[in-house]
């Protein structure tokens, strides 16, 4: 009888601390940077939020100065109801009013919503990468941005030198 390679399983997402989770894995990936005792840490992506619309939408309504936003609605998600606040503070118009807002729960509806040309919102890098490169969307003001959280693998010390360990975490980043 002969063995094949390793067999790797695969956990559904968790929230548990690592420390507290029950069962042993090669990676763990969350937020960070944080230490854990037992575990290295490696870098996988760090993200920037920043506008982003429909070309469709700046065809017909303008949107080439910051003050072009007062004419344009905002779109805003419910776990973050101050991003758009931090931007327009950053950018250097805290007093802007837009012409609307509208707010949802989660960012992947704030996002359709401004493919769909409803109106501009705040996009995670990370999360609209693939959108921007497509056509989807445009980043209006690429040049201001807030930063966002950071994504890190953690690795188990035993498994740190594990050659698909390190495959794996190459491939996500």
């Amino acid at each position: 009888m002969t063995s094949g390679p390793k067999s790797r399983s695969v956990s559904p997402a968790s929230n548990v601390p690592i420390d507290a989770l029950a069962d042993t894995f090669d990676v763990v990936i969350r937020g960070g940077p944080d230490s854990f005792h037992g575990f290295t840490s490696r870098l996988l992506l760090s993200e920037r939020r920043l506008p982003v619309c429909s070309p469709a939408l700046v065809a017909k309504l303008q949107l080439n100065e910051i003050s072009d936003l007062a004419q344009h609605t905002l779109l805003n998600v419910t776990s973050i109801p101050r991003l758009w606040q931090d931007w327009l503070k950053q950018a250097g118009a805290p007093s802007l009013t837009p012409t609307a807002t509208l707010t949802f729960d989660h960012f992947f509806l704030t996002s359709q919503a401004a493919i769909d040309g409803l109106g501009v919102t705040m996009g995670p890098t990370a999360l609209i990468g693939d959108e921007v490169l497509a056509g989807r969307l445009i980043t209006p003001f690429p040049d201001i941005s807030l930063p966002a959280g950071s994504y890190f693998a953690y690795l188990p010390a035993a498994s740190e030198r594990d050659s698909q360990t390190a495959v794996f975490c190459d491939w996500l980043e």
